[in-house]
């Protein structure tokens, strides 16, 4: 038995929210991704939204990454990504394997 690195996509995703393998995840999909994770809607993401957003991109470890982002793209130290902070949030997303990546 073969273990996959990382997560299947869910059966429910759309196709935007999911890519063909071997096509890397776009700055547009992240985005996508991220703004749908706000849950709440407030224009912020939290730890948990950020969380909930890397599973979805079928990133292993999503609480880990999700504590990382915020190190990263978090500027103002507040413990949320503002709209401000979403293109720091993409541009440390691109670095790591998602699900649609091989």
């Amino acid at each position: 038995m073969s273990h996959a690195r990382f997560k299947s996509a869910p059966a429910n995703r759309t196709k935007r929210e999911t890519n063909s393998v071997g096509v890397t995840c776009g700055e547009e999909q992240m985005k996508y991704v991220f703004g749908r994770s706000d849950s709440d809607k407030d224009g912020y993401l939290s730890k948990q939204e950020l969380k909930k957003a890397f599973s979805d991109l079928g990133v292993e470890f999503p609480s880990l990454r999700a504590m990382s982002a915020l190190w990263h793209a978090d500027d103002n130290g507040d413990n949320y990504i503002s709209k401000k902070e979403l293109a720091e949030l993409v541009k440390y997303t691109s670095t790591m394997n998602t699900s649609t990546d091989k």
